[in-house]
């Protein structure tokens, strides 16, 4: 993760702080799920040289769907963030966003539409990668309304919002309340091209569906890591480097603000 050692040496000379999430207790085995995406190396090229034309791979749009199967946040009655961090195939993250997911809810998302538009570093290449989420609570408390980079979801009108780089607030003297909460699940489709043996001028097309990976927690300091160089996307000032939250729940009669 080349963009990331960098990035991590950048933020800690500029005195970026890494901020703990809470609970302070050992993470929970549920709360962070990875998957890959292809969408295009049937035809063309992904970052690391894989596929082009004539070769087995994506060969279509992918479809993300979240769903929140449990009830466990305090903030807003039981609603989930889906806090998203999506990498190109050479490691780097090029996009970051957090989507808020009420119990039972169901967000879905288009890859090519909703997570990989808006690259964020070099103009990068995202016609495969992985896709990582991460569980956690609705984190961000506004007491009036502010101006918020596009990486962060607003619950409607309610003042609760999503921040996936996990320490927005502090930079406009906001205290986030970050806590991680298991019980997000995902899938995701691929429409895949397989070159047949031996290889013809077509190629064989095919869907699958396939649910994210749970990863077992390294600790905190990955998820930390992750919100690192979210906020670098959301502060450079580049305008790029948000994902959006596609199709879902309807916000905008969310509750006001309660006590944390």
């Amino acid at each position: 993760m080349k963009l990331n050692r960098v990035l991590l040496t950048a933020l800690t000379a500029l005195g970026v702080a890494l901020v703990p999430i809470r609970p302070a207790q050992a993470l929970p085995n549920d709360f962070f799920l990875t998957h890959y995406y292809d969408v295009a190396t049937s035809t063309l090229p992904s970052a690391s040289g894989y596929g082009g034309n004539g070769s087995s791979g994506g060969a279509g749009d992918g479809l993300v769907r979240i769903v929140n199967s449990e009830d466990f946040a305090i903030q807003q009655n039981g609603t989930v963030c889906a806090m998203i961090y999506v990498f190109d195939d050479i490691e780097e993250m090029q996009a970051c966003c957090g989507c808020p997911v009420t119990p039972d809810g169901l967000r879905t998302m288009s890859v090519i539409n909703n997570l990989t538009k808006n690259f964020g570093v070099n103009r990068g290449n995202m016609n495969a990668g992985v896709i990582d989420i991460a569980s956690i609570s609705p984190n961000l408390l506004l007491p009036k309304p502010v101006p918020l980079p596009p990486q962060i979801g607003m619950l409607g009108s309610s003042g609760w919002a999503c921040d996936p780089s996990l320490q927005f607030g502090p930079t406009i003297g906001i205290t986030d309340h970050n806590s991680v909460e298991p019980g997000l699940r995902a899938w995701m489709t691929h429409t895949e091209g397989n070159v047949p043996v031996p290889a013809a001028s077509t190629l064989v097309r095919g869907t699958s569906v396939d649910e994210f990976q749970i990863v077992p927690p390294e600790g905190e300091t990955h998820l930390i890591e992750l919100g690192n160089f979210c906020l670098f996307l959301m502060t450079n000032g580049s305008g790029t480097g948000a994902c959006s939250c596609g199709s879902g729940d309807d916000f905008s009669k969310a509750p006001s603000p309660g006590a944390f």
